[in-house]
């Protein structure tokens, strides 16, 4: 996918998140159709891809699914058709099938970002939390203004303790945008863990004015 692509996160499923205990699940599972169908490069590619929009807005995942095998058995260079491809599989719970599309988009376009950010939370998903750090920062080298790449890296550095980091990295991602409500649920989630007032208090505050459904969350957690 070319530099610049736009992606919308929709405010979906964010029930899914029991206790706040994950914050990546609802992050990522939950791009917009537009993410794949709009802004991709020419005008030629747009209209191909245009084929996935109602599967991803029926979230047909299974026809989605068998819309990339058929394209990919007539090109399996198209980065684009194996990113959506793991994205089905991720849908369908499949991640080490998952997994594997998205090895082969880093292979393939080695400097999209989303392709190592989708490849980072399947390896987290499948307990390679060492492969997914590495996935992770590379997304990061790739894109330091990726604000989901630093939501992700720190939720990484949460779940192995790394509580400095994790935060350094939510707050990066707030640097980057103010408004990532994603962010503030790690900032206040390390708050709260760590008996920390005044940042928790500050990621509830934030969470009110941004996303209410986020902040009912932390306060249950």
């Amino acid at each position: 996918m070319k530099p610049g692509m736009r992606v919308w996160i929709l405010g979906l499923g964010l029930t899914a998140m029991v206790g706040c205990a994950q914050i990546v699940p609802a992050l990522v599972l939950n791009y917009g159709p537009d993410l794949f169908a709009t802004a991709i490069g020419d005008y030629g590619v747009r209209s191909e891809f245009r084929e996935a929009t109602p599967l991803l807005e029926k979230k047909d995942w299974k026809g989605l699914l068998a819309l990339t095998q058929v394209r990919l058995q007539r090109d399996s260079s198209r980065g684009e058709w194996w990113q959506l491809a793991g994205y089905a599989h991720m849908q369908l719970g499949e991640m080490a099938e998952a997994r594997d599309c998205f090895a082969r988009v880093t292979r393939l376009q080695p400097e999209e970002v989303n392709g190592w950010n989708f490849y980072a939370y399947s390896l987290k998903s499948l307990n390679d939390t060492r492969g997914a750090l590495a996935a992770i920062k590379r997304a990061v080298e790739i894109n330091p203004y990726s604000g989901t790449s630093y939501v992700i890296l720190g939720e990484l550095y949460r779940e192995t303790g790394a509580t400095q980091a994790s935060l350094q990295a939510y707050q990066r991602a707030i640097e980057i945008n103010n408004q990532d409500a994603f962010a503030w649920l790690g900032v206040g989630i390390l708050g709260k863990r760590n008996r920390d007032a005044d940042l928790y208090e500050k990621a509830r505050k934030a969470l009110k004015q941004l996303s209410p459904e986020l902040a009912a969350q932390l306060e249950k957690a």
